[in-house]
């Protein structure tokens, strides 16, 4: 990923609306089904470091950072200087021992370009899970969302519902609960695509890359906005409600 994408993910992970609502949603979702306290936690892919946050909640007395690149643990170190930071590329085995871990956390992550199989990452996921193990999961839902933001990223998939299911089945994994999530603005976004092409059909235009939403900071009343609008959801999926278009995906699974 570039650099200045790096950056930029450091400057918005503790105040973005997104950001701020799926880890509270993720946090929320561990509790409802038994994360321990006091156990031993990995963020694969952990990237800027941001979401080692929803470890630390749980007092956990081993914490673990993995991400294939340098710049990421680096930024991970300024923000969460007291966790174990390893780095690994998913794509090759992780360098952990059978039943290392009580909970994996993979925020964002499988839909990278750089992994270049996805379902091998999951099985290496539930050699490293303790029986009774958790896994929780979050990716870029359906494949007609893919953007500009998705390309600055290195994004290469974006998944539905039944597809990350059958995934984590094949791996091992008991899937306990999936549901999409930010429902609201999956209509938004699909309308904003379709204005941008209508635009560019006009102009007569070649599509060209172009900075959506994602590559700036919002203003802090829609930003809040937002933020109040996803916490309702996030909300009614941590009590167990299911919504049926979104746009992320998030999945919690078990080593049975």
């Amino acid at each position: 990923m570039r650099p200045d994408i790096f950056t930029f993910l450091v400057k918005k992970q503790d105040t973005y609306w997104w950001n701020r609502a799926r880890r509270s949603m993720g946090e929320a979702l561990l509790r409802s089904y038994g994360a321990p306290t006091s156990g031993r936690w990995l963020d694969l892919g952990c990237g800027s470091g941001g979401n080692l946050g929803v470890a630390n909640r749980f007092a956990p007395y081993l914490v673990v950072g993995a991400d294939l690149s340098e710049l990421g643990l680096e930024l991970t170190h300024s923000v969460s200087p007291q966790a174990t930071l390893v780095r690994s590329d998913i794509s090759r085995g992780l360098p952990f021992g059978e039943s290392t871990f009580d909970v994996v956390t993979i925020f964002n992550v499988l839909y990278h370009e750089w992994v270049e199989d996805d379902g091998r990452a999951l099985c290496e996921v539930a050699r490293i899970l303790q029986v009774g193990g958790l896994l929780l999961i979050t990716e870029p839902a359906f494949p007609i969302l893919a953007r500009q933001w998705d390309r600055a990223v290195m994004g290469a998939r974006r998944y539905r519902r039944p597809e990350l299911i059958a995934l984590c089945q094949r791996a091992g994994l008991k899937v306990l609960f999936a549901s999409y999530f930010t429902s609201f603005g999956f209509p938004i976004l699909i309308g904003i695509m379709a204005l941008r092409r209508i635009r560019r059909l006009i102009a007569g235009a070649a599509v060209t890359a172009e900075k959506s939403s994602e590559h700036k900071l919002l203003c802090p009343v829609l930003n809040q906005l937002l933020y109040a609008a996803a916490m309702l959801e996030a909300k009614a999926i941590s009590a167990g409600a299911a919504f049926p278009f979104g746009v992320t995906l998030v999945l919690v699974a078990a080593k049975s």
